[in-house]
């Protein structure tokens, strides 16, 4: 049985040592720039190469975070940053930049790439084209359930995440803190909207919509292991100590339970910071928590509250019981309660507690147990009425004491085993050691400056010897065998054994290091300069309704995208898209066009998983033998239109992607981002911008209410469903094809229609209008765009008649 890998967040370098320890295979780690957690201490280049030093000696892995989305202007330093770290020796970099991914392949082809988790590669087609770009490993999203992994085909190491928060949205696909906060999460400065307060619109009631309980799939571990998982990846750089400690361990105990054929329950992993657990889309149960912030490990309910004491119904399998300085916290729906436990609790039963005969249980793991807390010490008293209500331990004292033996005295990594050979060559001890890694041996000889010499009182004995040379001052290895050629005959100083040894341990420690390292050149990076400069402007028009298509016109594309045939937003059964519907839209559409000027383009969703992949196909057969052809645009690497759920944020990345004809760029970049990205387009003809429209802010494959809160909604009275915020902003919420994402849209418009005469002097030429979800009306917008393109005339009345609220976003 093969154990996946077990990889550890670090956040900062006092960390290390505790990840270590407590059992990670290897560790994930950020620079001062370019990771996807700004916010976390992170690392120096120095503390880097310290890390690497630490960990390579301990038979643990490193990979470096360079997983943001790289602009026009920091290539050249990303560049060297990476060449730094490849002579370093860090065993792979996470990378989210398509184009950055081109640039390693090009200048350090021998840096070992994985694809982040940002690059949202939820199905085969996106994998194959990653695999023949050369990138060894994928971080799947975590929207992937467990057979749709099963599924993938493909020679490249697969790692998911296992444990920690979860994104409401796909990762690499949310822009509500850049659009909302001007905090780009694709940028590793996420501000979090997920976890506020939302109003829905088809309910009364404030709650935490968007934010979900954490994901743990501890108790999964065995069915990872069955889908041949590589890695297993731990998320948490931001988190404390206490919770790398417990998470890793309890995780690596777990692992090695599962090697010998028996199952870890552990209670701590509750105990450390966690909004709750799910196991997510992996098993289709993900679920929103019931505040932002850590709960704990649920105990039972309130089931009496009388003066200073509290009484709680334990659950059944509730084996961990509160000791005096530990902390409770009890929730309710809206509100919640916490204080410290100010003396040891007593266990009873429900029946004693009922005939008030307060009697101590000596089998605290029996059934219908009651918990009694008293002298409950509180700043100030709970609003609400507590019994029924839910009761956590959410802070306990223990772990403190566990996670500094951890850090101090806990060794869960494999230690390298060591040989030793000790020999006399020329009356000078000599000293060999043969070091064992995972991936190779390494040898060393020493030999001592001091001769042996004929003993005047005692000679100095084999088993002397062998005692000096077994010491092995804190280094993570583990003798094997000590050879002794020597016959305990002659005499030496102790401490110039001490010292050979030394000696030893320290050039293997050196050979290890330089094992990893890598010499290097400067890399001159020279950007591309436009070959092709078309000056002939187009304007593109996104709808998904048949009734724009024939009031369109003066454009020269339409991406088309096929609306969901039903409101199924708060549908609970997965129901697949419908085949002929689909056809018939397609066909009705070409038809509509068949006299028009512009092309018209079929959009797929961003997000397609494999099934509706496979569904979407059999509708392109169709099509196909209709002697229906429409060109397609999507992020799957297999079409002719690229939209701006790429991430496309540098030339390097408009130049590879070579398949499609145009890719729209990123609505995160500003105003020098887009003249620095068009100065280094090889053809400008392939770039374009979306100017006017709504942003899809999320993509989500989570519902918005649970099934119980839905079942007193008819969604045939529903036309649109917005999220609300708490200042009375709207979002309106849509539901894509495959019947399964949701998609939030934002509340004001991109509106650049006054930077069109200085888009134009940089060389765009292509530019576009979202109009999906909007009246027919909207297609006036065409006309407003057209006259600032062909004629420099800026209408903002007209805008503002049918735009009410717009926004330059990040420009």
């Amino acid at each position: 049985m093969k154990l996946p890998e077990l990889l550890a967040p670090i956040g900062s370098m006092d960390h290390l040592k505790v990840a270590v320890n407590a059992g990670a295979s290897s560790i994930y780690l950020s620079g001062k720039d370019y990771g996807a957690r700004k916010y976390a201490e992170n690392f120096t280049i120095d503390e880097i190469e310290d890390a690497v030093k630490f960990a390579h000696l301990h038979n643990v892995k490193v990979y470096v975070t360079v997983n943001t989305l790289i602009k026009e202007d920091e290539i050249e330093n990303v560049l060297n940053y990476l060449n730094q770290l490849y002579g370093i020796g860090v065993d792979a970099v996470l990378i989210q930049d398509l184009g950055l991914v081109d640039l390693i392949n090009k200048y350090i082809p021998d840096l070992e790439i994985h694809g982040s988790t940002q690059m949202n590669i939820e199905n085969q087609l996106k994998i194959d084209y990653l695999e023949n770009k050369g990138i060894k490993r994928i971080v799947l999203p975590r929207e992937m359930n467990k057979n749709e992994i099963r599924n993938l085909k493909t020679d490249m190491e697969l790692e998911i995440f296992a444990h920690g928060a979860l994104c409401y949205s796909y990762s690499g696909q949310c822009l509500f803190s850049s659009m909302k906060g001007g905090r780009s999460g694709n940028r590793g400065s996420c501000a979090q909207p997920c976890r506020q307060k939302y109003t829905i619109s088809d309910t009364d009631d404030a709650d935490y919509y968007l934010s979900l309980k954490d994901l743990s799939l501890f108790d999964y571990l065995d069915e990872i292991i069955e889908l041949g998982i590589d890695c297993i990846k731990i998320e948490g750089r931001m988190r404390n100590k206490e919770y790398l400690a417990i998470v890793i361990s309890e995780y690596r105990k777990a692992l090695n339970k599962i090697k010998s054929r028996k199952k870890l329950e552990s209670e701590n992993i509750d105990l450390v910071f966690n909004r709750g657990f799910t196991p997510g889309q992996f098993k289709r149960r993900s679920s929103r928590s019931m505040h932002s912030g850590h709960v704990g490990l649920e105990l039972g309910t309130v089931y009496n509250v009388n003066n200073d004491k509290i009484a709680i119904m334990l659950k059944d399998n509730i084996k961990t019981i509160p000791e005096k300085g530990d902390g409770l916290l009890i929730l309710d729906k809206t509100n919640k309660y916490g204080f410290e436990i100010s003396q040891n609790p007593i266990v009873t039963t429900l029946n004693h507690f009922k005939k008030n005969r307060i009697k101590a249980l000596k089998d605290i793991n029996r059934k219908d147990r009651i918990l009694i807390i008293k002298q409950v010490r509180h700043n100030k008293k709970a609003n609400f009425n507590l019994e029924g209500s839910v009761v956590y331990l959410n802070k306990r004292n223990k772990l403190s004491k566990k996670t500094k033996e951890i850090e101090n005295d806990y060794a869960s990594y494999i230690k390298s085993p060591l040989n030793l050979t000790f020999s006399v060559k020329n009356n000078y001890p000599v000293l060999k050691g043969t070091l064992k890694l995972k991936n190779r041996k390494i040898a060393e000889t020493v030999t001592g400056k001091t001769p042996f010499e004929t003993p005047l009182k005692k000679a100095v004995d084999i088993e002397t010897v062998k005692k000096q040379l077994s010491k092995l001052d804190n280094y993570p290895f583990k003798i094997q065998n000590i050879n002794i050629n020597y016959n305990g005959d002659k005499f030496i100083p102790i401490s110039e054994l001490n010292k050979l040894r030394r000696e030893l341990l320290s050039k293997l420690e050196n050979n290890i290091d330089n094992h990893y390292k890598n010499e290097i050149e400067p890399i001159d990076y020279n950007p591309g300069k436009p070959i092709i400069i078309e000056k002939e402007c187009s304007l593109s028009y996104y709808a998904n309704d048949l009734e724009h298509l024939d009031k369109i016109k003066n454009v020269s594309r339409v991406y088309l995208e096929i609306p969901p045939e039903k409101n199924l937003i708060y549908n609970f059964e997965k129901k697949q898209p419908n085949i002929n519907y689909m056809v018939k839209f397609i066909e009705d559409a070409m038809n509509v066009a068949k006299d028009k000027d512009y092309e018209l383009i079929w959009k797929w969703p961003d997000i397609a998983h494999d099934s509706l992949i496979k569904t979407l196909n059999k509708v392109k057969g169709i099509l196909n033998k209709k002697n229906i052809r429409i060109p397609i645009m999507s992020p799957n690497f297999n079409c002719e239109y690229g939209p701006y759920s790429l991430n496309v944020t540098n030339s390097e990345t408009v130049n590879g992607l070579d398949h499609y004809k145009i890719v729209t760029l990123s609505p995160e970049l500003d105003k020098k981002d887009y003249k620095d990205i068009i100065s280094h387009v090889k053809d400008n003809r392939k770039a374009e911008i979306l100017v006017q429209g709504n942003l899809e802010l999320m993509k989500t494959r989570n519902k918005l209410l649970k099934k119980s809160e839905s079942k007193t909604i008819n969604p045939n009275n529903i036309k649109n469903t917005y999220l609300i915020d708490k200042k009375g902003n709207k979002y309106l919420i849509k539901e894509n094809l495959s019947n399964e994402e949701l998609i939030i849209f934002n509340n004001e418009e991109i509106s650049l229609l006054e930077e069109i005469p200085y888009l134009k002097s940089v060389n765009y030429i292509n530019f576009a209008i979202d109009g999906r979800w909007k009246d027919s009306e909207y297609t006036k917008m065409i006309d407003i765009y057209n006259s600032a393109i062909n004629e420099d005339k800026i209408n903002k009345k007209s805008l503002q008649e049918l735009s009410a609220k717009n926004t330059k976003g990040n420009y």
